[in-house]
């Protein structure tokens, strides 16, 4: 089925030729290209022995049920690349609720949560860890970039419906072959040559979200369009095939290509594939838009150091350094096609980033500057930091804002406010705001200094009925 030739040499870096194209239809073998005993032996050595035995179990209890299971997609493409596998994904040709039910009974402190509206369970075990079940099936697409239809099937349908070669190998758990590896599609080969390879000509037109996934893939472990996959790539893109998908779907996978820890090689690949109209105009300079990414994820991790209990969007921080240098239009245009909840505060930022250099040079008292901070959402304001360097005075002016200033309050509240004598109302919020620019600028630290604070102000009479 493959040759044991390397890719052809191609002008573009980005693109590689590779074994002949395979039939999709072709029968799977029983076993693929490494034998079982080897399979079984990387399992073990890789995955160690308690994790080994939890799949031999549950190869058992489905061959009893009538059900073969097999270990899928990611985890095995993680297992034949010695990577680490966040996720163990397991197809089950039958009923996944029967399989992980007698699992829950049968296993010793296994815990089963079936999902019935997608014909999924997970299997929770005792020291945290955990396997998902999922129903093998056919997927239909009824039309391009539509939700597919899907109905049972067995693991041969259940390969073909996956996204690249790399993700559509599988190992039985089956107990009297375990460890049989199938590879119909030449997964094992593209891997060995750094290939990116779609099953089918009509998948990137069926899901164009695949085109996505497969950039992060291609980043991730350092792979190449396959030359035939990179034309089939330029036939989606020029259908406009991102058009057919819906804001929800295309954020998702946007979000996910944000949350990269090698984002700015992500964002190189998605200028050479073509896809930089997904997120805004290409650059003109894209170095300096990198070195200021590099800076956004660098405060991201700052923020989440010093203040690791608090919520932050890393995406929102990312995409408002991406839409510095683009119409204000441009972002909005996206952000109401986008189910992004933080999309007002983006807008809100991005109009007032621009005058905020000038804005904190004239600042002349520390409450005037926590004012400036405080117009800006916390994205807001790292994508602000992550415009200049860590010496940078507008550096130092954010850390020490949200370091110091962000944290302080008033001595004295609304209730103690009006216990003295000030009524409720729009007067009593303006003096507590002066109460806290006071305790900004140092004027004031405690209750009695406050008290004496309006006192000196005049706001309150000097004796206290």
């Amino acid at each position: 089925m493959t040759t044991d030739k390397p890719p052809a040499v191609n002008s573009d870096p980005l693109i590689s030729t590779g074994h002949d194209s395979l039939d999709a239809h072709s029968a799977i073998p029983k076993a693929g290209h490494l034998p079982a005993a080897q399979i079984r032996q990387m399992l073990q050595q890789r995955w160690g022995d308690a994790l080994l035995e939890r799949l031999h179990a549950i190869g058992r209890i489905a061959a009893n049920l009538g059900t073969p299971a097999y270990l899928v997609g990611g985890s095995v493409r993680d297992l034949l690349q010695n990577h680490p596998t966040p996720d163990v994904d397991l197809a089950i040709e039958g009923d996944v609720r029967a399989v992980a039910g007698a699992c829950s009974a049968e296993l010793s402190g296994v815990q089963c949560t079936y999902h019935p509206q997608f014909g999924t369970a997970i299997l929770q075990y005792p020291d945290g860890f955990q396997l998902d079940l999922a129903r093998c099936r056919i997927e239909h697409y009824p039309a391009p970039a539509a939700l597919p239809e899907v109905q049972p099937g067995d693991i041969q349908a259940d390969l073909i419906r996956r996204d690249f070669t790399i993700n559509a190998m599988a190992i039985s758990l089956d107990p009297e072959n375990f460890g049989d590896f199938l590879d119909p599609y030449g997964g094992r080969e593209d891997l060995q040559h750094s290939l990116l390879r779609v099953l089918h000509p009509l998948s990137f037109l069926d899901d164009p979200t695949r085109i996505l996934r497969g950039l992060r893939f291609a980043v991730r472990f350092q792979l190449q369009l396959e030359i035939d996959t990179r034309g089939l790539l330029e036939e989606a893109l020029a259908q406009d095939i991102f058009a057919r998908l819906s804001g929800a779907r295309l954020w998702r996978e946007l979000k996910y290509l944000l949350e990269l820890t090698d984002l700015p090689a992500a964002l190189e690949k998605l200028g050479a594939w073509q896809l930089w109209t997904l997120l805004r105009p290409a650059p003109l300079e894209l170095e300096a838009l990198l070195a200021r990414i590099r800076r956004g994820q660098q405060e991201i991790k700052w923020f989440h150091c010093h203040f690791s209990g608090e919520k932050l969007l890393g995406a929102a921080v990312l995409l408002t350094i991406l839409w510095r240098d683009v119409p204000w239009a441009e972002a909005e245009k996206r952000l109401h096609y986008w189910p992004l909840a933080e999309g007002c505060h983006i807008l809100n930022d991005l109009h007032r980033l621009s005058e905020m250099p000038v804005a904190l040079a004239k600042a002349s008292r520390p409450s005037a500057v926590a004012r400036l901070w405080e117009s800006l959402s916390l994205p807001g304001m790292l994508a602000l930091r992550a415009e200049y360097p860590e010496t940078d005075a507008i550096t130092e002016s954010g850390r020490y804002y949200l370091l110091k200033q962000r944290g302080l309050t008033s001595p004295l509240n609304g209730k103690d406010l009006q216990a003295m004598g000030l009524a409720p109302g729009p007067q009593l919020g303006k003096v507590l705001r002066r109460l806290h620019d006071a305790r900004l600028d140092g004027a004031i630290k405690d209750k009695e200094t406050a008290r004496q604070w309006l006192i000196r102000q005049g706001i309150l009479p000097a004796i206290q009925p």
